[in-house]
């Protein structure tokens, strides 16, 4: 190879990636910056990860030409970000990007004084526009210093100042909220005929269509419950969905859920199957159950490393082709299925609604099993049979193709979303082998990506461990840890959540807001530090951590744990209200707590009792058991031989403790909080 710069000694496949450009790429870090003040030059930090389409179209098409680079190694100190690797680089950087276009995306290109305050930037530029504005750029740093230099304080006063607006009046009870109008809003939101939010592109968006199921149940609101249901439908037999090989890509481009985004994200994945595992235990449909074991398969076939630990993504590109991988020609399609390629067409829409461009099908369903299935004279199981069969043939044709780019660094966050899910599915279908995969996955984690102080580390690669975790990757840990506890009743994992917890509030903890910083204390910051409250794709650090001290709060009776998790709720309460898409996991915790419910099983069957007992109540409701004496608040002098007690609680108060999961649920209904 002609170039090798020092992105060679990074772990990031992303940043591998661009190793060998004639750009002189650094990674983001005082050496870039020592370099920036030393030569007196702005620095150009470009972000992106893996699987993003638009960043490897970007570096073909300017960051591997040799004339472009020339342009940016003369008068700029590149940086490269993985933006997965360094979230909170990306957050300041992408806010900045925010605040000059109103939006942002990757790659994201933005450029910065020497100390690293940005002054402009954008996203993606073709590449005589890119060759242009690294001319322009270069001559307002050297012409125009003093504008720059105006443009970046206000960036980063912008920046700064976002979290201080934490800071209003709110309700002082949890109890004031009122959930109507914010499942109205999101009601009126939603596309009632395709399902998710309306228009185009659609995000499957987790931690809302979780609120709507929960708001559903807790309140018996057939409407919330039909149109969550209708999303996951949709999802489901939509483009979206690997219909031969399992698992969701990212997001779909159209309203339809037909054309996606065919990169796979672990995080996506993660969620959803979680998702569907509370939608399963709701309604017991098997289509939710088929979602949830051929995502999992996938998973753990080419997503899962031999730790048992998990990889981030795979691309959407193959050959240079977004999608070549997942779609199909009518001919490929028939080849790979021979004589019962008419039938499989018509369930999968070759060459009707599937047809695609160029000629190329995506695999999609438009009708109902049990209709399809009537239609051409099949039992249920005939047509589980020829679906399944189909399948494996499909994956095993597909096997030959060259395959989309695998991101194999580990990041703690997403792992621990996984073993979330694992343990969801596991409860949700009855499946120890899910339950066995999450533990091995945990024990992994506190084996190599924790130290012996209880401080996590983000990513894992090779063998090595490497940067300070952040907030999100304690809240989503501690969650999974509790998760695990509350399964298996192993209090290995409820003391594991406690010191991770513990080091949260002592490190993470900002006392002005009552809210928690996305890096710790001691971290070396970027030009600003970030308090993260919006629920995204993936819920927000801070409402992770709201529910953790929630749960510890409750659980230990902890009073410090449970009124910084009120405090927290408390101060995001109008948001809740006026923007529930935004902040949809903050309004499911705050249902949970105003639902006000604990369960306490006690007594040697206690696992099998929780597992039938999270089957059938509200979702977030707090259970957990012991099969043996223990001195945790809810267990203490509870234990009895050859006996397994359920206790109704709320608060520290409990009812007289039952013995069957039907009289469980009658004392659980009579203390239900009205919604």
């Amino acid at each position: 190879m002609l170039h090798t710069n020092q992105l060679i000694h990074e772990s990031s496949p992303y940043l591998l990636q661009h190793a060998h450009n004639p750009v002189n790429w650094l990674p983001f870090g005082a050496e870039a910056l020592e370099k920036a003040a030393r030569e007196n030059k702005p620095l150009l930090i470009s972000i992106g990860y893996s699987s993003c389409h638009w960043c490897h179209v970007m570096e073909h098409e300017s960051f591997e030409d040799e004339d472009t680079a020339k342009i940016m190694n003369d008068f700029f100190i590149c940086v490269k970000v993985d933006r997965e690797e360094r979230p909170d680089v990306d957050h300041v950087y992408m806010d900045a990007v925010q605040q000059i276009h109103g939006s942002g995306g990757w790659p994201l290109n933005c450029f910065a004084l020497p100390d690293g305050r940005p002054f402009w930037g954008g996203t993606y530029f073709r590449p005589e526009q890119w060759r242009q504005l690294l001319v322009n750029v270069s001559s307002l740093f050297r012409d125009r210093y003093p504008e720059l230099e105006v443009q970046a304080a206000g960036l980063v006063e912008g920046v700064v100042k976002q979290h201080f607006i934490l800071n209003e009046e709110s309700a002082s009870s949890l109890v004031s909220v009122d959930f109507i109008p914010v499942i109205t809003q999101l009601v009126n939101a939603f596309d009632s005929e395709k399902g998710g939010m309306s228009g185009a592109p659609k995000f499957p968006m987790p931690v809302v269509l979780n609120l709507m199921l929960q708001y559903g149940k807790s309140a018996q609101d057939d409407v919330s419950t039909a149109l969550a249901e209708l999303s996951l439908k949709m999802m489901a037999c939509g483009g979206i969905y690997d219909q031969a090989g399992g698992g969701f890509a990212r997001y779909s481009t159209d309203s339809d859920w037909k054309v996606p985004h065919f990169e796979k994200m672990l995080y996506d994945n993660a969620q959803l199957v979680s998702l569907y595992s509370a939608a399963y235990q709701l309604t017991g449909k098997v289509l939710y159950k088929d979602v949830i074991e051929q995502t999992l398969a996938f998973v753990d076939r080419e997503l899962t490393a031999p730790e048992g630990i998990f990889y981030s993504a795979l691309d959407a590109d193959s050959d240079g082709e977004e999608g070549l991988f997942y779609t199909w020609t009518s001919a490929e399609f028939t080849e790979a299925l021979g004589h019962y390629a008419d039938l499989a067409g018509e369930y999968y829409s070759i060459e009707k609604e599937g047809l695609w461009e160029n000629g190329r099908n995506i695999l999609l369903r438009t009708h109902d099993d049990e209709l399809f299935a009537q239609q051409h004279f099949l039992s249920a199981d005939e047509l589980a049979s020829l679906t399944g069969f189909c399948r494996a043939q499909l994956l095993k044709a597909r096997s030959t193709r060259t395959r989309p780019g695998l991101d194999d660094k580990m990041i703690q966050s997403w792992n621990a979303l996984m073993v979330s899910a694992l343990a969801d599915a596991a409860v949700a279908l009855d499946r120890n082998d899910y339950l066995q995969s999450a533990l091995q996955a945990a024990d992994f984690i506190t084996r190599n990506l924790k130290r012996s102080d209880d401080t996590l580390f983000h990513t894992w690669k090779n063998g090595k461990a490497r940067i300070n975790a952040f907030l999100d990757d304690y809240a989503f840990t501690c969650e999974a840890f509790l998760k695990l506890y509350s399964v298996t009743t192993n209090e290995r994992w409820l003391k594991e959540a406690m010191k991770l917890a513990s080091y949260v509030c002592r490190n993470f903890h900002d006392s002005d807001t009552g809210l928690f910083w996305y890096s710790e204390n001691e971290d070396k910051q970027v030009f600003a530090r970030k308090i993260e409250i919006y629920d995204g794709v993936i819920p927000s650090g801070n409402s992770a951590m709201a529910q953790v001290l929630r749960t510890l709060g409750v659980f230990l009776h902890h009073a410090e744990y449970t009124s910084i998790a009120e405090q927290m709720l408390t101060a995001m309460e109008s948001r809740i209200v006026r923007y529930p898409a935004a902040y949809a996991n903050w309004a499911s915790i705050t249902l949970s707590a105003t639902h006000n419910q604990m369960v306490a099983v006690v007594g040697e069957h206690a696992v099998t009792l929780i597992r039938e007992l999270k089957s059938k109540m509200v979702p977030q409701t707090l259970i957990f058991g012991s099969q043996k004496a223990s001195d945790l608040p809810y267990f203490a002098n509870r234990f009895q031989e050859n006996k397994t007690l359920i206790y109704i609680c709320s608060g520290t108060f409990c009812k007289t403790p039952v013995e069957t999961v039907d009289e469980a649920l009658a004392l659980y209904r009579v203390q239900a909080t009205d919604l």
